[in-house]
């Protein structure tokens, strides 16, 4: 979004939207003529300044649009916008955004940018979004209308889109992966552990020898062990922790891990964490954790 030209157009107009201080929000009516804006109005009572008209297409119904947009309430207070990288696509007349958005993108063409005023009627109206807009709240859309497609277009696109984001999803699993192996390798030195690496990337160590066979797919185990960030923070123990190996019921790392204990065994597992919980925080364990466990295999 072109927020500079947006910023100057309003400014030169005089502008003042720091209405915070007077420690409530105005009428979308008493903003309008307090500051002497010179609108155009829909139809619908959408009041609007256009900055910048494009030269492409305006949607209509059935449309799909790509749009940038910044959304305040009347003293400014952003509520909501698109990243850069990341604009907002939706299908005119579907019910998908407030009716204002949906309305006031049809008032533009294909490369406009412009500023449209929404009355609480066709914005949140009594209800409001708790915590971020209040009820009968008049809102400020900064927009920029990037694309009008159709469905063919729309199908291109989010094809498109989904490659994208699965070459970054990608990209990042690889780094993480590598950053995971150099942390690994960081804290066995550190720790003075002589470890192994399989071909997963999980490290593991024993360091008391056991007697017996190892577990397989199908067998109940039993676990003593210490889960460790890399930092050492503990985020969990047992002096007894039983379950089925392959039955899903532990991490990756785990199922694989525990095969190369046999009963009476001793040792460390350093788990990379794609074989961990990956991106996904879960309790006092932050997303992309490295996990150590300190094991002891039990007898049965």
């Amino acid at each position: 979004m072109k927020k500079i030209q947006l910023l100057v157009f309003l400014v030169f107009l005089g502008v003042n939207w720091s209405l915070a201080q007077t420690g409530e929000l105005p009428s979308l009516e008493d903003f309008l003529q307090k500051n002497n804006l010179p609108t155009q109005i829909s139809p619908e009572g959408i009041h609007y300044l256009m900055t910048r008209k494009g030269n492409g297409p305006t949607p209509i119904k059935g449309n799909y649009v790509l749009l940038s947009y910044r959304a305040m309430l009347l003293d400014s207070t952003v509520f909501d916008q698109t990243e850069t990288d990341n604009p907002l696509v939706f299908q005119i007349g579907n019910h998908e955004v407030i009716k204002g958005l949906d309305h006031g993108v049809q008032l533009l063409n294909k490369g406009s940018t412009a500023t449209l005023f929404v009355p609480p009627t066709l914005g949140y109206q009594q209800y409001g979004v708790q915590g971020s807009v209040p009820p009968n709240a008049g809102l400020i859309y900064e927009v920029e209308l990037l694309d009008v497609m159709n469905f063919d277009q729309y199908d291109q696109y989010m094809r498109e889109l989904e490659d994208r984001e699965r070459l970054a999803y990608e990209q990042h699993r690889i780094a993480q992966f590598q950053k995971d192996m150099q942390s690994i390798e960081t804290y066995a030195s550190a720790h003075n552990l002589i470890v192994r690496r399989t071909n997963s990337g999980l490290s593991y160590g024993v360091t008391k020898q056991g007697k017996g066979a190892a577990p397989k797919p199908g067998d109940q185990v039993k676990v003593a062990y210490q889960g460790f960030l890399l930092d050492d923070t503990a985020f969990d123990q047992s002096e007894k922790f039983e379950f089925t190996l392959g039955a899903a019921k532990v991490i990756e790392g785990w199922e694989e891990g525990l095969r190369f204990f046999v009963p009476g065994s001793e040792g460390w597992l350093l788990v990379p964490s794609k074989l961990a919980y990956g991106p996904l925080p879960v309790g006092k364990i932050p997303a992309n954790s490295v996990l150590i466990f300190k094991i002891k295999m039990l007898k049965n």
